[in-house]
């Protein structure tokens, strides 16, 4: 069954080998169906998986914004009925292009599905979970060619692998066909395998000589209490403790994890009336890096006013080692429903935000590139190592490392955060920066420039992980030319639609007419 190979994909079981046999069923299911059916078995695929896959909303929902389970389903089942629209109409876009311009599943399907994949990424409101390539992201030896494609291109491989299989095992299409499809596809593998190789190899033989000693802290402070004031003594003390002990062990950065500071910190001492309380922990985090002399990275949220209205911003400050304020970064990729309502003005009546919170948080604007001792980094927060763009952009403006700081407390003991560490081990392989990712209950990791994940942390433990981290400069073609084999792709899946849309339909005669769009030969 299809669905059941895809949801392996996306729970915290690592059977990556079946992504590469999901859409088996399913095509075998809707070859020689109608377009109609095409588009509900692909749907139907789709939303089982997408379920099985992001069944941590529900846990989110019921738990930490107190909905009963039978509501904090609905949203849940919403997600992945939509979502699962994406899969319906990258299989119905290929087997209508397939049979009105004649070419075979195996040519439309990827190409499609990589580009619906890459809309998916931006519209309408930009959600790239779980994109298939990420599937693959222990097969390092495999996956090194994205950087070139980012991982739309493992997507893209993935898929083609799918329909190979499919036509030549139940013999779909002409022996040629066949031939044809299964000699591209054994050429492609056996070229990223070489290239994989190849260029891991020299990545290990490189002998950098820049270096940064990091202190990964990792908290662990429960989501039920982080926001409750009686339990900020308690929980800023934990980061106190676990930072004096990273410094006696001489390290050069110590980073927390997102919203870490669980007050509002300011960049200057002016505190409204309202949150005053909170201006004694501002300074206390200050003489803190001062009498470790050691500079603290670390995520708060930091109040804000637009346009009259008041909010906050999910920031990450750099505080130097003499307990001054160096540089601080604004989330600039917010979560749909979760930190913001998107389309306020239809939405903002019907749902609530699923994080309680002051106001509404905005999102930032530009990119902050941190410096630390000769390093330099790029800050993607929590949500934002799924977007490709934002690593790469980073790494464009200078960076070179990445730091994920994030709080994956929400998602409990469910797949989620397993899933957030495979996103962000694409990452690394994209721009062949190295990541270093550090979460408030784990899973916190060092991740090197060939997507192989280091230094990683168990769930649900206190700590601190110190991990140097070696670089080199380097620019990838994908950190050059971003999104281009995915825009290709969605450029020749908008043509190929609008050829196929206003080419006329061949007439049969009656006798030979059937109600199908794709033959059972794969092949209209």
């Amino acid at each position: 069954d299809g669905v059941i190979t895809m949801t392996c994909e996306f729970c915290n079981f690592d059977f990556n080998f079946a992504a590469w046999l999901a859409f088996v069923p399913l095509l075998y299911a809707i070859d020689g169906e109608t377009p109609r059916k095409v588009l509900l078995y692909a749907w139907l695929q789709g939303f089982a998986c997408y379920v099985a896959s992001l069944y941590w909303v529900t846990i989110t929902l019921h738990h930490f914004a107190d909905v009963r389970v039978v509501f904090a389903v609905m949203p849940m089942m919403l997600l992945a009925a939509v979502i699962a629209l994406f899969s319906a109409a990258a299989f119905w876009a290929a087997a209508f292009i397939a049979a009105r311009l004649g070419f075979s599943i195996v040519v439309t399907l990827p190409i499609v599905w990589t580009a619906v994949e890459w809309v998916r990424t931006y519209f309408p409101i930009g959600f790239p979970w779980n994109l298939l390539g990420y599937a693959a992201y222990q097969n390092l030896t495999l996956i090194q060619f994205a950087e070139f494609t980012g991982v739309y291109g493992v997507s893209a491989l993935i898929v083609l692998f799918n329909a190979v299989i499919y036509i030549v095992v139940f013999r779909r299409g002409s022996p040629r066909l066949q031939g044809i499809s299964l000699g591209v596809l054994s050429t492609l593998i056996a070229a990223a395998w070489i290239f994989g190789t190849v260029r891991i190899g020299e990545l290990q033989g490189e002998r950098p000589d820049r270096s940064l000693k990091f202190a990964m802290v990792q908290g662990d402070i429960p989501q039920s209490i982080k926001w409750d004031p009686h339990f900020l003594e308690s929980s800023f003390s934990v980061y106190v403790q676990q930072t004096q002990a990273a410094a006696r062990l001489g390290a050069d950065l110590i980073v927390w994890p997102e919203a870490a500071a669980a007050f509002f910190f300011q960049p200057t001492e002016q505190y409204p009336a309202a949150f005053a309380d909170d201006a004694p922990y501002r300074q206390r985090l200050l003489q803190l890096a001062a009498d470790t002399a050691d500079p603290i990275l670390f995520g708060a949220p930091a109040l804000a006013q637009r346009e009259g209205r008041l909010g906050f911003y999910n920031r990450a400050y750099l505080v130097s080692g003499r307990g001054t304020i160096t540089a601080w970064y604004d989330k600039i990729q917010l979560v749909p429903f979760g930190e913001y309502v998107p389309l306020r003005s239809l939405l903002g009546a019907f749902v609530n935000r699923v994080v309680a919170g002051f106001g509404d948080m905005f999102a930032g604007s530009r990119q902050t590139i941190f410096e630390v001792k000769g390093a330099r980094m790029g800050v993607l927060i929590c949500y934002e190592s799924i977007f490709p763009n934002l690593s790469r952009m980073a790494v464009n403006r200078g960076a070179d490392i990445l730091v994920n700081i994030t709080n994956d407390a929400w998602y409990g003991e469910s797949s989620a955060p397993y899933q957030l560490l495979a996103m962000a081990a694409m990452r690394a392989v994209e721009t062949k920066v190295p990541l270093v990712r550090v979460a408030n209950t784990g899973i916190s990791a060092v991740i090197e420039p060939t997507g192989k994940i280091t230094a990683r942390t168990p769930l649900f433990k206190r700590g601190t992980e110190i991990e140097r981290v070696y670089w080199v400069p380097r620019r990838t073609v994908y950190t050059i030319v971003g999104d281009l084999f995915a825009e290709i792709c969605f450029a020749l899946a908008a043509i190929a639609l609008i050829l196929a849309y206003f080419r006329p339909r061949r007439v049969e005669p009656a006798e030979e007419r059937r109600p199908t769009q794709i033959s059972r030969n794969g092949i209209p």
